[in-house]
């Protein structure tokens, strides 16, 4: 059982690692990622649950309350985790009106499906939210505490014993920061925990089905998302051509005598433009290290430039803009983005990776005044 916890929490680990990978993507839209602070919420509810449901025989006389508090937050649209602390009392033996007093507390990772299989909407009223964790349940009665017939190893720890969670999060929105939520949950626990199972019991685990409702406030910042406007990258491409002009034309302004700036350029003919390398940018999408089709020009260009002047190198910086990401993440990106320029150079058009360097800067430095321009690597000759 131990084994089977680890691997089950090595799960919802590597799940949520993978959340943060794409966390500002949902449903093929890009959002904005916010800030640490915002998208939290906490919840208190009550309601009824049962115990030993490999019975359904007579239910309704094995009710008992349950209460919960949890707090979380949303990573995106989509996911999101939260912490569950929650009590109850079932009837674990009607004939007798035997009650069961626990306390206990999980871990989940929540998947709002509604949000994963329709466009986002932070005004939208209901949405469907299936979860799976792990937890702990330690019972309080003084009964858990004896032992069965005689054989006190046979109860070793028979209070206590880890959970497996799952259920459904059915959400109704009622203003910007308050929701109303149904939950439907059921939990696995150790069979012992109840003090029925004896060293020949026919089964290893009870399951205990959950009913709650209650309220969910958030707590301060931002409860929603923001879509990210894109790029127009024809845009771009056309204001990169009028950049790499305007550069040659003070170039030629830089040659000509200082005495006369009217002057023509008193020097001899210019050479051939396949020996002036003017730099040349590749834009990326926010979040994204592949290089666009647009924006492959911008690797011939060079890869060209560097054919006709085989004693050349060049290095390739690239960065990431500040109001996206952490720095950490943002450090990270960039660093993909100048690989993927610098393998685009060496893999599809043949240049030697002898020729040519990387860097990054994150967020660090900015090149651009406008922000979205920084989703960018530079080609620099050397």
């Amino acid at each position: 059982m131990k084994k089977f916890s680890l691997l089950l929490i090595t799960a919802l680990f590597a799940f949520s690692m993978s959340a943060q990978e794409v966390q500002n993507v949902s449903n093929g839209t890009v959002y904005l990622k916010n800030k640490a602070s915002d998208n939290w919420f906490i919840g208190l509810g009550g309601g009824v649950n049962t115990y030993n449901m490999k019975k359904f025989d007579k239910m309704g006389d094995r009710l008992g309350w349950q209460g919960q508090l949890s707090i979380g937050r949303w990573n995106s649209p989509v996911w999101g985790g939260r912490l569950v602390i929650d009590a109850g009392q079932p009837v674990i033996n009607y004939a007798n009106k035997t009650n069961m007093k626990w306390v206990g507390g999980h871990l989940d990772l929540m998947y709002n499906l509604t949000n994963a299989v329709m466009p986002y909407n932070p005004d939208r009223v209901y949405s469907f939210v299936p979860y799976l964790g792990v937890g702990y349940m330690y019972g309080m009665n003084e009964w858990f505490k004896r032992p069965y017939a005689g054989n006190k190893s046979a109860f070793k720890g028979q209070n206590q014993t880890l959970t497996y969670n799952v259920g459904v999060i059915n959400n109704f929105r009622l203003g910007r920061s308050v929701n109303l939520f149904i939950e439907v949950g059921y939990r696995l626990m150790q069979e012992s925990f109840d003090f029925s199972a004896t060293p020949t019991g026919d089964y290893e685990y009870d399951g205990m089905l959950s009913v709650l409702g209650g309220l969910q406030f958030g707590l301060g910042g931002k409860q929603d998302f923001t879509p990210a406007e894109l790029m127009d990258y024809n845009l771009i491409n056309d204001l990169n051509s009028q950049i790499n002009r305007l550069r040659s034309e003070n170039e030629q302004l830089r040659k000509r005598p200082v005495d006369c700036p009217d002057c023509p350029e008193v020097v001899a003919p210019v050479v051939a433009p396949a020996s002036v390398y003017i730099p040349n940018v590749v834009f990326f999408r926010i979040n994204s290290a592949k290089i666009d089709k647009g924006q492959q020009v911008s690797v011939y260009n060079t890869s060209e430039y560097m054919k006709a002047n085989p004693n050349s190198t060049v290095k390739i910086v690239a960065y990431a803009d500040k109001q996206t990401g952490s720095a950490a993440y943002n450090m990270a990106l960039s660093e993909k983005r100048a690989k993927a320029v610098a393998d685009a150079l060496t893999n599809e058009y043949g240049i030697d990776s002898s020729r040519v360097s990387v860097d990054w800067k994150g967020d660090t430095e900015q090149p651009y005044a406008e922000n979205d321009w920084n989703r960018v690597a530079i080609f620099f000759a050397e």
